[in-house]
């Protein structure tokens, strides 16, 4: 959960004078003109000392600092709701402003009916969205699993996208899942592809206009059938890595990253159950390191595994039952007490269930934390403060189309659920963005059927 705070702070050494500051605790500014950035520092010892720095840069509107590797980032723009974004990964992740504005709340929201449709590549179950071309709008990459494929959607900045897209290979067979970074450090967006029926990792480098490099790095995803991935530092050397669940093999696979586009390989792969299906990361016992969280589908498991830092993990893997076929997982603080908490998506049994973080690596959960998302099979989950009232609201896609959003509460809860349509069926991937800038988040979804993407613009009045 956010939380908001407006304070006065004193002008460092500056002055004596005295000037208003909004900080939004558990979040960072994340705008989608990836030139707004202005520098990163990694010798900054605390907010304080992060604001001060952006009062001496007579650019600096806004800065995000997190305190687990003393990074303060600056930006030249005011916040906008729909870049703040909520940190999964770690809880002390703080945005400052030098405004003492309050964010705008929705008093009712909604979403437009009916959606507006693109064609992608046969059988879309992937997407993200990101700003590929440096143009300052937000675009959406698709991960076309029948096609081999990936679609690229370049935003225009109203909510519509330019037409047709953009097809790339995949340089591999069935792409399931993918993630968008800067693995090469040349300021361009690249994406790291685990294909399911090649068992292999493709990396495509950006050039940042929109398309990607010819050559495309591949290597073996460490097992068989490769169903999801992440982007994290697990050995805390500020480099992305990846880590990978192979459903096949029963394994989960880490490749540490040289900055430069390229991974070790092999990676070390670690037992996960039976059928692991999908992971997520974040710092679960609050000892500095990267844990992570897989869900077993066969073995209706969830697992922990705690780091130890450099880029191992502990062999003590603790263990949770979920529900029928847990299909994926997601990290956020859903109630509120800075520590994190986990959903997971439970297929067969069509629910959705809460396990609360305690902060030294466990966590709880009750019958009351589990939510009916009816008779369809839920395929992804975006998770977003939707309505603006600084807590993460849900928005399931599932199988045959419907899209609920769950907003939710202060104490973790969720309620007034409503349904929207695709248009369309097998609604895997789906994210939320600001896809025409209003400061408002919208939704897009993947339609398997009718290889298309929905575009779904919010209301807020």
């Amino acid at each position: 959960m956010l939380s908001q705070v407006t304070l006065i702070l004193l002008v460092c050494c500056l002055s004596t004078s005295t000037i208003p500051i909004t900080i939004y605790k558990n979040a960072q500014f994340v705008p989608t003109n990836t030139n707004l950035k202005l520098a990163d520092q990694f010798s900054i010892n605390s907010l304080n000392e992060c604001a001060c720095q952006c009062l001496n840069n007579s650019q600096c509107l806004t800065a995000t600092y997190i305190g687990i590797n003393k990074s303060c980032s600056m930006f030249s723009a005011q916040v906008k709701r729909s870049w703040l974004q909520i940190q999964t990964t770690i809880m002390d992740a703080s945005v400052l402003t030098f405004s003492n504005e309050s964010l705008p709340v929705c008093s009712t929201y909604n979403f437009q009916q009916p959606p507006q449709l693109y064609t992608t590549g046969a059988l879309p179950a992937v997407m993200i969205s990101a700003d590929l071309n440096k143009d300052g709008h937000v675009d959406l990459a698709i991960g076309n699993y029948n096609g081999n494929s990936i679609s690229i959607l370049l935003g225009i900045g109203n909510g519509s996208f330019q037409l047709p897209a953009i097809s790339f290979l995949s340089n591999g067979s069935n792409p399931y899942w993918f993630v968008a970074h800067d693995f090469n450090n040349d300021g361009n967006i690249d994406l790291a592809i685990c294909n399911e029926g090649s068992n292999t990792i493709s990396i495509l480098l950006g050039l940042g206009n929109g398309s990607f490099q010819l050559s495309v790095i591949t290597f073996n995803s460490g097992g068989s059938a490769p169903s999801s991935i992440i982007v994290v530092d697990v050995n805390n050397d500020y480099k992305a890595d990846l880590v990978v669940t192979n459903t096949g093999s029963y394994t989960i696979t880490i490749f540490l990253g040289f900055n430069n586009g390229t991974f070790q390989v092999p990676g070390t792969s670690y037992a996960a159950g039976s059928s692991p299906s999908s992971i997520t990361s974040g710092d679960f016992n609050s000892d500095g390191n990267i844990d992570l969280a897989v869900v077993s589908r066969n073995s209706n498991q969830l697992l922990i595994f705690r780091g130890v830092g450099n880029g191992t993990f502990q062999t003590n893997v603790t263990s949770y039952t979920t529900g029928s076929v847990p299909y994926l997982v997601r990290t956020a603080d859903f109630n509120g007490d800075s520590k994190l908490d986990l959903l997971v998506a439970n297929s067969y049994s069509n629910t959705i269930s809460i396990f609360t973080g305690t902060g030294v690596g466990t966590f709880v959960t009750s019958a009351s934390a589990t939510y009916t998302t009816g008779i369809a099979n839920t395929f992804d989950i975006a998770i977003q403060d939707l309505n603006g009232d600084l807590i993460m609201d849900l928005a399931v896609s599932n199988q045959y189309g419907n899209i609920s959003v769950y907003f939710g509460y202060q104490n973790g809860t969720f309620g007034g659920i409503k349904s929207y349509s695709s248009a369309g069926q097998l609604s895997k991937g789906i994210t939320i963005t600001d896809f025409n800038e209003d400061g408002r988040p919208d939704l897009a979804i993947a339609n398997g059927n009718s290889n298309t993407v929905a575009i779904i613009l919010a209301l807020c009045t």
